[in-house]
């Protein structure tokens, strides 16, 4: 066990220093790369709420995210879908976090109204998640989704054998990594199958029993019980294409939350150094509270300044994709990142890399060919 903590002490500690490789095998990544201005970098940078055509061009969106509202009409949802990536000059990513039982997005859809949790499909063989997710991936290729955010690789249990906020809502594979591995590993495959990428999440590991979007959560886990929560990460690295960082205070390891954490989103960097790494919602409560401290945190009054900070911390901690539910907010985050670009010789390297690890997704899932 001293070995497992020694090695995450490594990790953490060359965390900062590994070499970002982009490279598509026919060049065009890099040539797409040496055409973009810092801006339209900034801008592949962004995940926000699927919106207009025009929003995402004027911008240079790079994704959109599809929540369960948006797929009354799967119909009407498919068409905008095709015709907004008809039209974009560089095609988005299109993401979703399906996972299933309480974070089932297709639960509009009648034929898919009560797709099994992970608590339940624990209970099956292999084959028959592969199977089964088969066909959830195919009715998320055939709208247009080419990005999930799952599965889930935290545990049901922490260190002190409390049942996690995660398992509560029936969302864990299990505490052992024998346990999280195989159902995860069918999943991805399966949705890789259908040109899906997924990006797999709470990095480093949900070890809390609340909610951390409505407040920072604070966990006391040491090297030792962290090390144990990566292990499916690191064992799957080579199957899934990102990792989506916690916004718990892991308090032992960071004076920050994980995505606010250069330590701990570059242990998700050392781990997946070709993936993307993803944040959650940047306009989550927590989040804007830790920036904003002892205020009551409404949408109108919370100040661009605190927000600002919120977009520096998760550039600079390495983040690739900045998620934000809130459209409004997108100019200013591109006006953050230019900025920050423009003054600071390593957030522009940073920049330049994320811009191409999205680029080479795009690539990966054949976008540029459709």
């Amino acid at each position: 066990m001293l070995l497992v903590s020694n090695r995450l002490c490594m990790l953490l500690f060359s965390a900062l220093s590994v070499q970002f490789s982009y490279a598509s095998a026919d060049g065009s990544v890099e040539r797409m790369l040496a055409d973009m201005s810092i801006r339209k970098k900034a801008g592949q940078m962004i995940l926000v709420y699927n919106s207009p055509y025009e929003f995402l061009d004027e911008h240079n969106i790079g994704s959109v995210l599809i929540m369960q509202n948006m797929l009354k009409n799967p119909d009407k949802l498919k068409k905008t879908i095709n015709e907004t990536q008809i039209k974009m000059k560089i095609p988005l990513l299109v993401a979703i976090d399906q996972e299933g039982g309480t974070v089932n997005r297709l639960g509009y859809l009648p034929q898919w109204k009560d797709i099994p949790s992970a608590q339940v499909m624990t209970r099956w063989p292999k084959d028959s998640i592969f199977v089964y997710q088969k066909r959830v991936a195919e009715a998320l290729s055939a709208l247009g989704i080419n990005l999930n955010f799952a599965p889930v690789l935290d545990p049901a249990e922490n260190y002190s054998g409390i049942p996690t906020y995660i398992d509560k809502k029936r969302r864990s594979y299990g505490t052992a990594s024998e346990e999280i591995e195989p159902p995860a590993a069918a999943i991805i495959d399966a949705f890789s199958e259908n040109n899906i990428g997924c990006v797999v999440k709470h990095f480093p590991g949900y070890d809390v029993d609340v909610n951390s979007d409505f407040k920072i959560a604070i966990s006391k886990a040491d090297s030792l019980q962290i090390s144990q929560y990566i292990t499916p990460f690191q064992t799957l690295h080579k199957q899934y294409c990102g990792i989506m960082m916690s916004s718990i205070l892991y308090k032992n390891i960071c004076e920050a939350p994980a995505v606010f954490c250069p330590k701990m989103v570059g242990l998700a960097r050392t781990i997946s150094p070709d993936g993307i790494i993803v944040t959650d919602d940047l306009w989550g409560v927590a989040l804007r509270s830790y920036t904003y401290p002892g205020q009551k945190i409404q949408t109108l009054k919370y100040p661009d300044t605190a927000f600002i900070r919120i977009v520096e911390y998760v550039v600079k901690a390495g983040n690739d994709m900045l998620m934000i539910t809130y459209p409004d907010k997108v100019p200013l985050i591109v006006d953050t990142i230019e900025k920050l670009a423009e003054n600071d010789p390593a957030v522009l390297e940073h920049v330049n890399a994320a811009a191409g690890r999205i680029l080479a997704l795009k690539n990966k899932l054949n976008l540029f060919n459709q």
